[in-house]
């Protein structure tokens, strides 16, 4: 299995111009902590990284072993992806995606993940969790059988599926050529000129590839670091850990 991790974008609210993935976290980029738990990992025989802003400042903050590819225009997470898709044109294995602001994932989630989306041969699987407040997060929708029928965003929902407390986390494995396939039809979103990965879902699943959820049970594990309140938070919440774990 390949991982790309999604560590283009500027961060417009952590108001500041540092690249969002190089603030730290307990005294460390957010980005070296997902990538601290890929590298942990045997199932991961590559890690590429997607870089855009400031890119040359997020270079030199990443390990050697790290493959990159450049997002010449951020265009959004389709286009992320597009941007890293020669990494695995001839690739027959799998893709776990990541954002790069998640940095409270653990190796073990991600080996869980891993885990789910082999033994129920999934061509797509979705990472999601549940929250108590689910506003702008992406809705998974789920028909009569339970199964995950595709993500909803926030502004095309309708108020029943605005209820949906199980919502989409940005993590995702594909099955590397049904991702190729997907990433060449989508198209651009027309009210906010951007690409979205969430319809590569929606390709897959209309072509009929199966679609599986790897639920993780603690959200903040998987809370995407966007604004300074949520810097605070993972900083709150890794200390806690870090405690918790030498208390052991």
């Amino acid at each position: 299995m390949f991982a790309v991790v999604l560590a283009g974008g500027m961060g417009k609210r952590m108001k500041s111009t540092l690249p969002k993935v190089l603030h730290k976290v307990c005294g460390k980029p957010m980005i070296l902590h997902i990538l601290g738990q890929l590298f942990s990992l045997k199932e991961i025989e590559k890690t590429i990284v997607v870089v855009g802003y400031k890119r040359a400042l997020v270079k030199k903050a990443l390990p050697k072993w790290v493959k990159t590819a450049v997002q010449k225009k951020l265009l959004g997470t389709g286009d992320a992806v597009k941007s890293a898709a020669y990494h695995f044109k001839n690739y027959s294995g799998d893709i776990l995606i990541l954002c790069g602001d998640t940095p409270l994932i653990t190796a073990g989630t991600l080996k869980s993940i891993i885990e789910t989306h082999n033994k129920e041969q999934n061509k797509v699987t979705l990472v999601t969790t549940r929250v108590r407040d689910p506003f702008n997060y992406g809705r998974i929708i789920r028909n009569k059988k339970g199964e995950a029928a595709g993500i909803v965003e926030e502004k095309s929902a309708t108020a029943k599926q605005k209820r949906i407390k199980e919502i989409n986390t940005g993590i995702y494995c594909f099955d590397a050529k049904m991702l190729s396939f997907a990433l060449g039809r989508i198209k651009k979103n027309k009210l906010k000129g951007e690409y979205y990965l969430t319809d590569a879902v929606r390709i897959l699943k209309e072509k009929g590839c199966r679609i599986g959820t790897a639920p993780v049970k603690n959200p903040g594990e998987v809370m995407g670091v966007d604004d300074t309140a949520r810097l605070k938070a993972a900083e709150k919440y890794l200390k806690k850990r870090i405690t918790d774990k030498r208390g052991r």
